[in-house]
């Protein structure tokens, strides 16, 4: 048996497609073809070649040096003449004149294709599902199969998401798939059974490091021999696969050989010096000695203790133990990364409540470093997920699945230990997923204190940079978390679907992460945060602003769920895209919250009324004590618990300091909510603001009847009539004169109570069943999936984008 890395570049391939190295000006690799060969012997290939992009020189030189161990290659850019679209075809055994042929021909892959079928060359068609210039479709998938029949099944250079889903096609394919996408397409397949493919392996090798760890094994002895194995496709592909570290850690390697080159901005930057540092295998001089030695003395500089470990780690490590280095130095690197960030975090809050424009501008400029450091790995992510899509079109069209599996959901959110819906709703899927071993996790960002509550087996948390409290909501701690950790986290995991439930730092971080994965994302409009921010507010201009950004960022999702109807039309008329628009099922625990058997109230007089939820002014929680105060005048045993905690509560309590019979509990334990909801006999809840409310979900799952407001989500829970009422919000008349109905039903025995109660329970345990909403969200779609929306680039990418000139220029 044979090895070979049958993808490798040197210096002679010099047009990057990668943006980071694009904006250097840097060329896509330094490799001399000596240490190219030298390294592939040392790693134990039998025979070497080198693909360059469109240049031949380089395996030229091998072939001319090592004929008995060589042979020449290439990589050729080719075309689809209908529109452009780009591919890559590897070529082996190729001689100047035939090379030059196919310079002439690759504007034309048809002609191309004839030309080197006619020439008996072995050729493969390179990483077939990465899209060179963003035009690949399945059309072109599917002609690349009629027009080729050895594909590159393993890429060292790309994921298992590439890798793994293109050769399991290809390894399924039949007759019957060929003659179908003959009939398509009109294109005669290559050879006698086209459904056959060779698969082949190589590292794809731009900075030195990976090359040999990929190869193809073949039955050979001679480098002619070699290659007609490939043309017969009895081949191996076998090695390692990569991922956004690895890719990361060779666009920095290719940086610091470019800053090697040339003289520009980056060669004398301290990134610069970094990168030195981690790639050149010299022994450091005794200047970098000192210098090492005096970062190492400030132990309170967080970055130079991180770059000081850095450094002393990737010097201790074993050169060729690749991925060991690779986990030691994203740790490393991540640890710096957060140091700029959170020393950012930590200016902006203090310097934004002072108003110091100059300290604001120098903690932006001093955080660039970081934001530059981070803007490779955001890149390598995005080359390695970027077509998913096409990938997922690809496997449902061609692959023979007969079950496919159910999807695995990643669900972010800012809020997860507090007291409210959106953190009792996603605790509630959270412990769902444990129990039923669904593919959900729960991602937050949580700090030390907040992880110490009992939360479900499914939460993924990520550690934060920096936390605050957000003004007008103190009792919510707003975390902003380690960007490149959560990054990794998120690889890892490596869901089909992700979930936002919450426009903070995390939502902000799961729509851009998750459009670089290129799996859907669903927005969730769980709150109204322009309706809170009138009734709370006296700022006008400060609900525009944030009405703008709402807007803005439940705009970007492929779809938005939205808790009710009514809140979708409200939505619409107010900017929001209409079209992405879904209903957002929400479901309750129906074994939880239930009827106990409790006693309810004897008579009018000793009737017990409640409400559940924040106590902010937007909940309308005024209004509510005006309705008590006149059902009072009637009834004078009458009492009213208010549960929740928030801004407005030490301002309602001093309202209700002459009324005896209202209690205010604070935050009661969510394990304790049934059995309050059924110590009561009615639910009052006149919030204009929700866009569902759980909390009467919760109170008619235990059968208490419920009044609620003509205005917002919680009307479309409640059945006027039937489990409890709707009743208009701009008069306190109407409240009352159904209370005193209920209070007299009440004092005569309760029937009508009853019934409205039973009747709610039905209501939610036929139509809010946790179980079922979660069996349909991780169901597989057996339809292709819709393509990406083309976006203007995001603020975040043009703030990299900016980092990156001015650490350039």
């Amino acid at each position: 048996m044979a090895l070979a890395d049958l993808h490798v570049h040197s210096k002679y391939s010099n047009h990057p497609s990668e943006w980071f190295l694009q904006r250097l000006g840097a060329s896509e690799s330094y490799t001399e073809p000596e240490t190219i060969y030298a390294l592939a012997r040392q790693r134990g290939m039998d025979f070497v070649t080198i693909t360059d992009h469109n240049r031949i020189k380089g395996s030229l030189e091998l072939v001319e040096k090592y004929p008995d161990r060589c042979f020449t290659g290439v990589e050729s850019t080719a075309y689809f003449p209908e529109d452009g679209c780009k591919v890559h075809i590897l070529i082996y055994g190729l001689d100047r004149e035939q090379f030059a042929r196919i310079q002439n021909l690759r504007k034309n892959l048809y002609e191309l294709r004839d030309y080197l079928k006619a020439e008996d060359l072995a050729c493969v068609v390179a990483h077939a599902t990465y899209a060179v210039n963003d035009r690949l479709s399945l059309e072109h998938l599917e002609k690349l199969l009629l027009l080729f029949n050895h594909f590159e099944g393993r890429n060292g250079s790309r994921s298992p998401l590439h890798n793994d889903s293109l050769s399991m096609v290809l390894s399924q394919l039949t007759a019957d798939d060929i003659e179908r996408l003959e009939q398509k397409h009109g294109i005669a397949p290559w050879g006698e059974m086209p459904w056959k493919k060779g698969l082949t392996g190589g590292s794809d090798d731009h900075a030195g490091f990976f090359i040999g760890k990929t190869s193809t094994r073949v039955v050979a002895k001679t480098p002619a021999e070699f290659i007609d194995q490939i043309k017969q496709g009895r081949l191996l592909p076998q090695g390692r696969q990569n991922n956004f570290q690895g890719l990361t850690f060779a666009i920095y390697k290719i940086a610091f050989d470019f800053s090697q080159h040339k003289s520009t901005a980056f060669a004398h930057s301290t990134l610069s010096d970094l990168t030195r540092y981690l790639f050149s295998e010299e022994k450091l001089s005794f200047k970098d000695r000192l210098r090492l030695n005096r970062m190492r003395s400030q132990k309170n500089n967080h970055i130079y203790q991180s770059i000081v470990r850095l450094i002393e780690t990737s010097r201790n490590l074993d050169q060729d133990d690749i991925d060991t280095r690779l986990e030691l130095l994203y740790d490393c690197l991540s640890d710096i990364s957060d140091q700029y960030f959170r020393s950012l975090l930590e200016s902006l809050t203090t310097n934004l409540e002072e108003m110091d424009l100059i300290r604001i501008i120098a903690g932006l400029s001093s955080s660039i470093p970081g934001i530059f450091l981070s803007v490779p790995f955001f890149s390598a992510f995005k080359h390695m997920f970027g077509d998913r899509r096409l990938i997922n079109s690809l496997v449902t069209s061609l692959g023979h699945v007969s079950e496919p599996k159910a999807k695995k959901i990643l669900w972010m959110t800012d809020t997860y230990t507090d007291l409210n819906g959106v953190s009792m709703t996603l605790q509630t899927i959270g412990r769902l997923a444990d129990e039923t071993g669904y593919g959900i996790r729960i991602l937050s960002s949580l700090t030390a204190a907040q992880q110490e509550q009992n939360l479900p087996a499914a939460s993924l948390v990520i550690p934060p940079l920096h936390s605050f409290k957000l003004p007008h909501y103190e009792e919510l701690t707003i975390s902003v978390p380690s960007v490149l950790r959560m990054l990794k986290a998120i690889y890892e995991e490596d869901p089909d679907e992700i979930y936002v439930s919450t426009p903070g730092p995390v939502g902000l971080l799961g729509v851009l992460i998750g459009r670089m994965l290129g799996t859907p994302v669903k927005g969730i409009y769980h709150t109204d945060f322009t309706m809170e921010a009138e009734a709370i507010i006296d700022q006008p201009e400060v609900a525009a602003l944030i009405e703008k950004y709402s807007q803005w960022f439940f705009n970007q999702f492929d779809t938005l769920l939205v808790p009710t109807t009514e809140y979708m039309e409200l939505l619409k008329k107010r900017g929001y895209r209409h079209r992405h628009m879904e209903l957002f099922r929400r479901g309750l625990r129906t074994e939880h919250f239930k009827p106990q058997p409790v006693t309810i109230g004897k008579s009018c007089n000793h009737s017990r009324l409640l409400y559940v939820g924040r106590i902010s002014k937007d909940k309308n929680l005024d209004f509510l004590i005006d309705v008590y105060r006149r059902i009072r005048q009637q009834h004078a045993g009458i009492s009213l618990t208010i549960v929740g905690i928030g801004p407005y509560l030490e301002t309602l309590r001093t309202h209700c300091s002459d009324l005896p019979d209202v209690t205010f509990t604070g935050k009661v334990p969510y394990p304790d909510l049934p059995e309050l909801y059924n110590r009561h006999d009615l639910f009052l809840f006149p919030s204009t603001t929700d866009t569902f409310g759980m909390v009467v979900l919760e109170a008619q799952a235990c059968g208490l009847p419920a009044l609620v407001s003509n205005i917002g989500g919680p009307r479309e829970i409640v059945r006027d009539g039937q489990t409890g009422y709707v009743l208009d919000v701009s008069s306190t008349q109407g409240w009352v004169t159904r209370l005193e109905e209920l209070l007299a039903d009440l004092a005569h025995g309760g029937n009508l109570c009853r019934l409205l109660g039973r009747n709610a329970r039905e209501r939610v345990e036929s139509t809010y069943s946790w179980n079922t909403i979660l069996e349909d969200m991780v169901r597989p779609e057996i339809e292709s999936v819709r393509p990406l929306r083309h976006r203007q680039p995001s603020p975040i990418k043009r703030m990299l984008k900016f980092a990156s000139n001015m650490m350039v220029h």
